[in-house]
């Protein structure tokens, strides 16, 4: 009776403080406890998102989805800032190849089948049956005389099957039409291009790239720079990233060389 009485002071007692309105700093560290439990949260939801961007190769989404992922968890800053410049790099190296690839017309494999086997022609024709020979029957003699007795089980001969006279024979063969060539990305090989410097500049979905080619004999060098529409520029030579500065000197480079030449 004692415990039970003891116990029911304290479930009061618990209750009352419960019910009692909390001082400055507990409903601060209340307050920053549930952002910290909220933020925690979103960050999980944003990074699923962006491994799930990731995974169906949108790429774009992937990087936005990160960056926003940052505010969120700062132990997890750095891995979320190499997250976006990773995908950065990703998306302008796509970027870059991009522009180097024409479009050609390919036969496909059945169509190249097809040209191996010879074309059949179907026709109809006719085939002549032959025509039934007619046996006149011998006139029976007045009378009979039998000189040999009959031989026993004599097989009677059978009566001739009448052929039809004509009998028409189709033969038909399906074909099936020749596929049309299809188209097919390729690299392009610049070999159409005369000795010297070519800039072109390219707008893509997002994306700018310039491209200069530097075509000496069968040498050729391929400088390009990357700007992403968000920011951020990435250059490239030979299709392996560069930096900047080493970049832009060799450029100069070239376009003083082939300016004196053009003189």
């Amino acid at each position: 009776m004692k415990w039970t009485v003891l116990t029911m002071l304290l479930m009061l007692s618990f209750q009352m403080m419960a019910q009692r309105p909390l001082n400055k700093r507990d409903q601060k560290a209340k307050e920053e406890f549930e952002a910290q439990i909220a933020a925690e949260e979103k960050y999980e939801e944003l990074t699923a998102k962006a491994d799930d961007a990731f995974k169906s190769k949108d790429y774009l989404l992937a990087r936005m989805t990160y960056q926003e992922a940052i505010p969120f968890n700062t132990e997890m800053e750095q891995w979320l800032f190499s997250k976006v410049n990773d995908l950065d790099i990703l998306m302008a190296k796509n970027a870059a190849r991009a522009v180097d690839s024409i479009y050609v017309k390919v036969p496909t494999k059945s169509a190249q089948v097809a040209d191996l086997q010879p074309k059949l022609n179907v026709e109809s024709r006719t085939i002549d049956a032959p025509k039934p020979q007619v046996t006149a029957a011998e006139p029976e003699p007045d009378s009979i005389v039998e000189l040999v007795p009959k031989a026993l089980n004599t097989v009677e001969p059978k009566p001739e099957l009448a052929l039809s006279p004509k009998k028409e024979l189709t033969v038909k063969i399906s074909t099936t039409p020749t596929p049309t060539p299809k188209e097919e990305k390729v690299k392009e090989d610049f070999s159409h291009l005369n000795d010297g410097i070519t800039e072109d500049t390219f707008k893509l979905t997002n994306h700018e790239v310039l491209r200069i080619i530097v075509k000496e004999g069968i040498d050729v060098k391929v400088f390009k720079r990357v700007k992403h529409n968000w920011g951020g520029e990435f250059y490239f030579l030979d299709g392996m990233d560069v930096t900047k500065r080493y970049w832009m000197e060799q450029v100069d480079l070239y376009r003083v060389k082939y300016a004196r030449s053009d003189q």
